[in-house]
């Protein structure tokens, strides 16, 4: 009788199997394959309650049952299948981030329905997955979403997908992006991102043409593409982007003279040649803070002063971007940052200086100590690369709230600060501990995560045994997060324990984080509190859980 349940099974049949299975088990209500015969038919048909009910019942009967790898993977993938048909995203997420965190080939129908589906955020975060898988249907089916998508985030991932798995046969289409004029410039810059890591070698008609081309995102991608390969015998072909109309292609050509340390062009040193020296008094403020940036790498005097004088006298998005230019000089602005970091009374100048000097290792100390002091202030922070990408620049945040992510210019914030902090880390300042604990003890895990994660990868032993002994604190607030760092690490099996006792005190959130946690660390000694979990009230709980004993299986 279980082959005949079998069988329908394997024809894909649910409905079937199960009339079998029962019929079965009418005539022999003990038998333990047709048991299990049954669970499976009820995964399969989506019945996931009343198959845990059915398993629950068999287990009190055969302990042994929760040794059964087959039949533990059967019941987790049945509420995986489940949860990806629910009608709530935030379960269908779960499940969908779930089956792809077991690594497992079923995983890839629930990708490619996502892919499929009309919620733009499920179309996204199924695309970054199927980035991490790269199978040849997902391919294919990123390529088609490319030429029909139309939501800005979702094409966004797809161009960044095609970056990621190297999807050669895009490139038309990535060069249609960036020709477009209508192109967003977050599309365009992700285009000509992923589209320059399609390059192996050009031919010079085809390099020839892009210089030639009377769209500028395309003039712009022929100076990325001679930096990318390194064409310093094309550097010729920049000549006449210098003047060009559009200033972000005259961005992109002195940042490729700069990156391939060009000294002369047409046979004159480069700040002797008209075309370049007049482009530091260019109308277009990062045009000319490029250009001084060059002058400085160079030796010229003038790039000195210009960009001392944009420091000080320039409005405060172009005196930061500056900032950002003498942060990535090298030796060439070491003498200027440290001037220019005492004098300044922008915080966010102060800031992106100290962090260039520190690169320097000069005026370590003290510029460790900006960065302590202004990491108490309240204002959100952000990166700024919007001018010029290689400039990056510590300022006040103007980052939008998005829908995919609840509260993100506070996500941004925090990420940013995060990286203030691991400098700190890095450097061993002695406070950075203590702004670890703060940030343990006074924010929301992902966050905190992060943070902790930051100080034990670049820490020594005593910062790991400062977050282990954490596990004791008296705070369970404290505890906790302690916990679900260690796990997240993967790497310690102690913090399992402490998540447990917490479990049934906290929010559903933080549940959801810590089956997570678990289920990174991979403890098999954790499946029957995982089983356990199965039956709890709420769907997203029992996806996680789900997800969560399948990677203890096979960890």
């Amino acid at each position: 009788m279980a082959k005949r349940v079998h069988t329908h099974l394997l024809i894909d049949d649910p409905v079937s199997a199960i009339s079998e299975a029962k019929k079965g088990l009418y005539a022999y209500p003990d038998s333990k394959p047709l048991k299990l015969a049954l669970v499976k038919a009820l995964c399969a048909s989506g019945n996931e309650i009343e198959a845990l009910e059915e398993w629950n019942e068999l287990t009190i009967q055969d302990r042994t049952l929760l040794e059964n790898r087959t039949a533990l993977e059967t019941l987790a993938w049945g509420v995986l299948n489940k949860g990806e048909s629910s009608n709530q995203l935030s379960i269908r997420v779960n499940a969908l981030i779930g089956a792809s965190m077991t690594r497992d080939a079923k995983a890839l129908p629930l990708i490619l329905n996502a892919m499929r589906g009309s919620n733009s955020m499920l179309r996204s975060i199924s695309i970054g997955l199927a980035a991490s898988y790269g199978d040849f249907p997902l391919q294919d089916e990123i390529e088609r979403l490319l030429k029909e998508e139309h939501v800005w985030y979702v094409r966004l991932e797809l161009i960044r997908a095609i970056g990621a798995l190297r999807m050669i046969g895009t490139k038309d289409l990535l060069l249609e992006i960036i020709g477009n004029p209508r192109t967003m410039a977050e599309e365009k810059v992700a285009a000509i991102i992923s589209l320059v890591g399609l390059y192996d070698s050009i031919g010079d008609k085809e390099l020839a043409s892009l210089v030639r081309s009377n769209r500028a995102g395309l003039r712009e991608l022929a100076c990325q593409i001679i930096s990318h390969l390194d064409l310093r015998e094309k550097v010729d072909l920049l000549v006449p982007l210098l003047k060009d109309a559009h200033p972000g292609v005259r961005v992109s050509a002195l940042s490729t003279l700069a990156l391939l340390n060009v000294h002369e062009i047409e046979g004159k040193p480069l700040f002797n040649n008209p075309r370049v020296y007049r482009l530091i008094d260019d109308p277009i403020s990062e045009v000319a803070i490029t250009a001084s940036w060059l002058a400085l790498l160079k030796g010229d005097k003038r790039g000195e002063k210009n960009l001392k004088n944009w420091v000080l006298k320039g409005e405060g998005r172009y005196a930061r971007l500056a900032a950002g230019a003498l942060a990535i000089s090298g030796d060439a602005g070491v003498k200027l940052s440290k001037w220019l970091m005492r004098k300044s009374r922008d915080p966010y100048i102060q800031m992106t200086l100290a962090i260039g000097l520190i690169g320097q290792r000069e005026s370590v100390d003290t510029a460790c100590q900006i960065l302590a002091k202004h990491l108490s202030q309240n204002e959100k922070w952000m990166w700024d690369t919007s001018l010029n990408p290689l400039f990056r620049s510590l300022s006040p945040s103007r980052v939008p709230l998005s829908g995919q992510i609840p509260n993100y210019p506070e996500v941004i914030n925090q990420v940013t600060r995060l990286e203030v902090l691991q400098i700190l880390c890095i450097m061993k300042y002695e406070g950075a501990q203590e702004a670890v604990k703060e940030f343990l003890s006074t924010h929301t895990w992902g966050v905190v995560g992060t943070a902790a994660s930051t100080l034990l990868q670049e820490g020594d032993d005593e910062a790991l045994d400062f977050v282990r002994g954490l596990l004791n604190d008296p705070e369970e607030k404290i505890r906790l997060q302690a916990a679900l760092i260690l796990a997240q690490l993967g790497n310690d099996v102690q913090a399992v324990e402490v998540l447990k006792k917490s479990y049934p005190r906290v929010h559903r959130d933080i549940k959801i984080h810590i089956l997570q946690a678990i289920a990174k660390v991979g403890d098999p000694e954790a499946i029957s509190f995982l089983l356990d979990r199965l039956n709890e009230p709420f769907q997203v709980l029992r996806v996680v859980a789900a997800t969560a004993i399948i990677q203890c299986l096979y960890h």
